[in-house]
């Protein structure tokens, strides 16, 4: 029974503030769990109640952690952490800042923003710091209750003192490996650490776990006598890899660490010779491109790699460039030993014709019987051709230079020609492929006509409609997908509210707004009034008529579905950049069939001089590789059955 001053409303609002209290206690008891009972139910539901700081709840007490905190809320200044992460230089910016404060507030930017949970981790693994406190991309950083400062130091060394064992002095702590590792793989990443250390030194801003990268930064520019590896493929052995071995590829370098981080974007001769040293013992190489670097381009990293080691590319992005050895690829030592045993079978070989000439040699000339031949006969042999011809040989001449140049210039124009009737066969093949997957696209696809008894409107109020329809702010956006049913959906929506609809179109030629317009025109039973050039874009003014009634069915049936109308647009860029790439091979070939190209200007270039130009326009990028031969072959194939 109740008290009778005890009011009816205070006696419910302590029984449910009971209940909270009640909750609150299981949340603490549970590490972070807990039952939430609703009033005037007898179910509850469990919750989880997450904390972004863990650690500095059970290693800092209560009341220094919240003194703490309003400190740091208290704090004006924060270190901005940009796109290059968690460097050296920033650690050792965040020790100075200790020594006067005892927290620091830290902004981070993209990409350390995209993943708060693991740049925390990483902030307190190499700072030896504590967070405190995280919201979005902000964090307060706590230097710690055992970490020493300079002055205490040297207090300690001059007054000969012990220190506790709590307080110690803060060493950076080195990256551990990854935990829950199988030993076996432990033990490699072990032996991977080893040899990146006799490759070159480490890139120590790495943010991952270890082994760190080599910073391929500190590697040689350029390397005196570098030549390209020796490559031999083996008998029997296909030069390219297939697509199911692409993918293993791809895979093993998805979970595998990076073994050198690259910043710039030439003079990579150091790093090729590292990358040579590392495939001896590893079948990829993986680089990982700095970030916070400026001007750094991936496709010419790894163009001038390429170059320089003759790998394999399996993938490129903007964070990760692998490289595949290839089947061809022999280690130093085994390229040394091929090319010794090559000058050995050389030598035996020209031995052994010296010596079939030396007896041919001596059954034709007569030999005195008194007198025998002393010295060995050199007529004939290949030491006597060298030393005559170097003696007794006639320099060529200008002619003669410029004739051999002519007809290297001609093999070569040849080649090429045919390395480019290859290419077009391909790309020929790759548009048929191309059109056939179009049209089955848009099978669906079935436009309306324009209707014959559309309304008219007079030049007055089509200037009227054209005026207020540029100035409004609502507008319809089409985009690559054109026009499709949910556009003329969007339409009768706009419609439903105002006469007018302004559709902006971005990215396309004038041609093509006005193809779309009459489309928009006879798909939606509107009136176009006009298409104007904007800054937004080219703005399309469709007005619904007089007598407008919103169709039963706002999204017609004979046009494309947004997924299809995306999968339709994708297929007519393949098949334009095809023409395009068409048009260009058959343009070159004719140009070197007719010969066009040396007799632009006759009179200005000599003959060297086109030769030479000639070989500066024929890039490497122009001789077919193996991967297009044998797709070639395979669409033979299944033309053929």
């Amino acid at each position: 029974m109740s008290a009778p001053w005890v009011n009816v409303k205070d006696e419910s609002f302590n029984q449910n503030r009971y209940r909270k209290d009640n909750a609150l206690d299981l949340d603490d008891d549970d590490g972070g769990r807990g039952m939430v009972v609703e009033s005037g139910r007898d179910k509850g539901v469990w919750r989880s109640k997450k904390s972004n700081t863990v650690e500095a709840e059970r290693a800092v007490p209560e009341h220094e952690l919240s003194r703490l905190r309003s400190v740091a809320l208290r704090m004006v200044e924060r270190v901005k952490v940009g796109s290059a992460g968690i460097t050296q230089a920033l650690v050792e910016a965040i020790h100075e800042k200790w020594e006067d404060d005892e927290v620091v507030k830290l902004k981070f930017g993209e990409p350390c923003a995209l993943n708060m949970k693991r740049t925390h981790e990483t902030l307190e693994k190499k700072t030896g710091g504590l967070v405190i406190w995280r919201s979005g991309s902000s964090v307060v950083l706590y230097r710690g209750i055992s970490y020493n400062l300079k002055c205490v130091q040297s207090f300690i060394k001059q007054n000969n003192l012990d220190t506790s064992p709590e307080a110690k002095e803060y060493t950076a702590e080195e990256a551990n490996y990854p935990k829950n590792v199988p030993k076996e793989q432990l033990s490699e990443l072990c032996e991977l650490n080893d040899l990146l250390d006799e490759i070159g030194p480490r890139f120590h801003d790495w943010t991952g776990c270890a082994p760190f990268p080599v910073d391929a930064d500190l590697l040689p520019p350029m390397v005196l006598g570098y030549r390209c590896p020796f490559r031999v493929l083996p008998q029997g052995v296909k030069p390219c890899l297939s697509n199911k071995e692409m993918t293993e590829m791809r895979r093993l370098a998805r979970t595998s660490p990076p073994h050198f981080a690259l910043g710039r974007s030439r003079e990579l001769q150091g790093l090729a010779v590292a990358m040579i040293k590392l495939w001896e013992k590893s079948a990829i190489a993986k680089i990982a491109i700095k970030r916070g670097v400026e001007n750094t381009r991936n496709e010419r990293m790894a163009e001038e790699l390429k170059r320089l080691t003759r790998g394999v590319l399996v993938s490129r992005n903007k964070e990760y460039i692998v490289f595949y050895r290839g089947n061809d690829f022999m280690p130093p030592a085994v390229s040394e030993a091929l090319r010794e045993r090559q000058k050995e079978i050389t030598e035996v070989l020209q031995n052994k014709e010296d010596q079939l000439r030396e007896t041919a040699s001596a059954r034709v000339t007569p030999v005195s019987q008194g007198k025998g031949i002393k010295t060995p006969l050199l007529a004939g042999t290949l030491a006597e051709t060298i030393a005559a011809s170097s003696r007794w040989a006639p320099e060529a001449s200008s002619v003669d230079v410029e004739e051999l140049k002519r007809e290297s210039a001609s093999i070569k124009r040849a080649a090429l020609i045919r390395d480019l009737d290859l290419r077009l066969l391909y790309a020929k093949q790759k548009l048929r492929k191309a059109e056939k997957a179009l049209a089955k696209v848009q099978k669906d696809l079935d436009p309306s006509d324009l209707p014959t008894d559309s309304e008219i409107i007079t030049e007055e109020e089509r200037l009227l409609f054209r005026r207020i329809g540029l100035s409004m702010d609502p507008f319809l956006l089409v985009g690559r997908r054109e026009v499709f049913d949910g556009t003329i959906e969007n339409m009768h929506l706009h419609w439903k509210h105002r006469e007018l609809v302004k559709i902006i179109v971005r990215g396309k030629s004038l041609p093509q707004v006005k193809h779309i317009a009459i489309s928009l025109e006879a798909e939606s039973g509107g009136v176009l009034v006009s298409v104007d050039n904007t800054l937004k874009g080219y703005a399309i003014i469709l007005y619904r008529g007089k007598n407008y009634q919103m169709p039963f069915r706002l999204r017609p049936s004979n046009l494309l579905t947004r997924k299809k109308a995306f999968a339709r647009s994708i297929e007519l860029q393949r098949r334009e950049a095809l023409k395009h790439h068409v048009a260009d091979l058959e343009e070159r070939i004719e140009l070197l069939k007719s010969g066009q190209e040396e007799d632009r200007e006759p009179h200005k270039k000599s003959d060297g001089e086109e030769d030479d130009n000639l070989y500066l326009r024929v890039d490497e990028s122009d001789y077919s590789s193996d991967e297009d031969e044998s797709f070639l072959s395979s669409e033979e194939e299944e033309e053929e059955t």
